[in-house]
């Protein structure tokens, strides 16, 4: 892209290192063939500024080829149309075939997630995202209330992450074509149709900002309404020792809500069935000593397993820096085996399962995913209970 270029779309983009598999995957897709995309004749509107094609459909109503957006101003006006709206589905294009090493293969990787409750608040949403000028009016009043020099000129960039996949929401109407929305994360933005609106800032951005995060919320109470009876989780008998080491990807713990997580707790969900299973080395296997199922006053449980699982963070010198990570828990060269290990299997109301390993020795730690995280000492002490040591 030229200088000139880039000064019509208002910023630049910034190198930074791939966020998959170490390799800077930018995709400059450029559909030559669109989706008709009729708007509802009070919607339409004649912008003559630079837009970016529209991409090409699948039978989702979702993208099946990526065009940058590249641009931060647009018409004013909501960004989709909110009468007749009657689903919302969430597009995952995959663009590279790397998987990011740092996680487990993502089952159901590109596979739409339609919205059927809750369509409204989701237009919502999308609607009151802020155009450029309004945010950059914030960004001035959060200056001078703080005392600091008002900025005249607010410039804006991209960065270059190479995302393992493009996000965009396809709304469909009665009666008529989607509308479909870019999910810009290297750039902050939501697009359609020439409008551009800003994301929240922050590190949700490369989440999708808030518009993920409300279609995720709706998404897991959709999926509870419709889930039936829950089973609760049983205990294994003797499972494999190196498999609670997390000694390769396909031994991390089972999450089955990381899909549809995003930034909230590691348990979102009200929770259904919990079992706690207690091992104890034998070989090289792990031999069950003793479980225990619980069905009822689940929320104390829930609060006490985000909290144990949460990421904490303390400020530090202008930076951030966490606190509650430790070695306990990963494998590695001299790492020492688990010896005594607490599972705790979490049924939510989705149907969706997670376990979380609790090492009780040579060393203590939460593990619900790669890492370990110091244990708790309110969590060990209720499954001490629960269990009688």
């Amino acid at each position: 892209m030229t200088s000139s270029a880039k000064d019509r779309a208002g910023g630049s983009r910034s190198r930074r290192a791939p966020a998959v598999a170490g390799v800077l995957t930018l995709l400059a897709l450029v559909a030559t063939a669109s989706f008709p995309l009729g708007l509802p004749e009070a919607f339409s509107e004649v912008w003559t500024g630079v837009a970016s094609p529209e991409p090409p459909l699948d039978s989702d109503g979702c993208p099946t080829a990526w065009v940058d957006n590249w641009h931060f101003d647009g018409p004013p006006g909501p960004l989709v149309p909110s009468e007749g709206a009657t689903s919302v589905t969430l597009c995952e294009l995959v663009t590279s075939q790397h998987q990011d090493p740092l996680l487990p293969p993502e089952r159901d990787l590109g596979v739409p997630r339609t919205l059927t409750v809750g369509v409204s608040s989701m237009i919502a949403i999308l609607n009151a995202l802020p155009t450029r000028a309004e945010d950059d009016a914030r960004i001035r009043a959060r200056e001078k209330a703080a005392g600091r020099p008002v900025p005249v000129d607010l410039p804006r960039g991209c960065n270059a992450v190479g995302f393992l996949t493009e996000l965009s929401f396809s709304v469909r109407y009665a009666g008529g074509p989607p509308a479909v929305v870019r999910l810009d994360r290297n750039c902050g933005t939501a697009s359609h149709a020439g409008r551009v609106r800003l994301l929240d800032g922050g590190r949700s951005v490369v989440h999708g900002g808030q518009p993920m995060e409300t279609f995720l919320a709706l998404y897991r109470e959709q999926l509870a309404s419709t889930a039936g009876a829950v089973e609760p989780p049983a205990c294994a008998t003797a499972p494999l020792a190196r498999r609670m080491e997390n000694r390769t990807y396909a031994d991390a713990p089972r999450d089955d809500i990381r899909r549809n997580r995003g930034r909230a707790g590691h348990l979102p969900t009200r929770l259904v069935a919990v079992t706690a299973c207690r091992y104890v080395r034998d070989g090289d296997r792990m031999r069950l000593r003793g479980h225990r199922t619980l069905r009822d006053g689940l929320e104390p449980v829930r609060a006490l397993l985000n909290d144990a699982t949460a990421v904490q963070v303390r400020t530090n010198g202008g930076g951030e820096e966490v606190i509650n990570n430790t070695e306990c828990g990963r494998s590695g060269p001299g790492a020492t085996g688990v010896r005594d290990l607490d599972v705790v299997w979490a049924a939510d109301l989705t149907g969706a399962v997670v376990e979380v390993r609790v090492w009780r020795s040579p060393c203590r730690a939460v593990v619900a995913d790669l890492g370990g995280r110091l244990a708790p000492k309110a969590l060990l002490d209720t499954l001490d209970s629960w269990l009688n040591r």
